[in-house]
């Protein structure tokens, strides 16, 4: 190696950034990033029935651990959600549990991944999925948030 080349090196490396010196962003690439707006971040809640498929998403949860409605007197299995149906599904305690741990879970997917989409399953996907997932969106919506629910199993009540 010539001279001149080692000079040449000496110089390229002394340009060369290295990942544990600390270095401040120009001004004007500053004043920028702060004038542009915080990025949307989004979640879609798909509800399912796992005897039809897993859905294309992210992360999924079986909330079959939750008593159905459908094997109740008053609803059958192509009963429509109604309020009673509601209450019945959310005041269960396993149900509330689950929200409880679910929401604080799925915030901090968000907050690491702009575009979170989650499967809320159970076997047909009827009554208890689309109900936790009609939930899951009440409490996840906010200013910072777009939220998107959808019910894939509509097709088949």
């Amino acid at each position: 190696m010539t001279d001149n080349q080692r000079e040449g090196l000496h110089r390229e490396r002394a340009r060369v950034i290295r990942p544990e010196q600390k270095t401040q962003a120009p001004k004007a690439a500053t004043a920028s990033a702060a004038a542009a707006p915080a990025k949307r971040r989004r979640v879609t809640v798909v509800t399912f029935g796992f005897k039809y498929g897993q859905p294309n998403t992210n992360h999924y949860f079986d909330v079959s651990f939750v008593k159905n409605p459908a094997r109740e007197a008053r609803w059958d299995l192509f009963s429509q959600p109604c309020d009673a149906m509601r209450r019945f599904v959310l005041e269960q305690e396993s149900c509330q549990a689950f929200l409880e741990s679910a929401v604080p879970l799925i915030r901090t997917l968000v907050e690491v991944d702009d575009d979170v989409r989650i499967g809320v399953g159970c076997n047909s996907g009827r009554h208890r999925s689309c109900i936790i997932g009609e939930e899951l969106v009440r409490r996840l919506e906010n200013d910072h948030t777009q939220v998107r629910l959808m019910h894939r199993e509509e097709q088949f009540a």
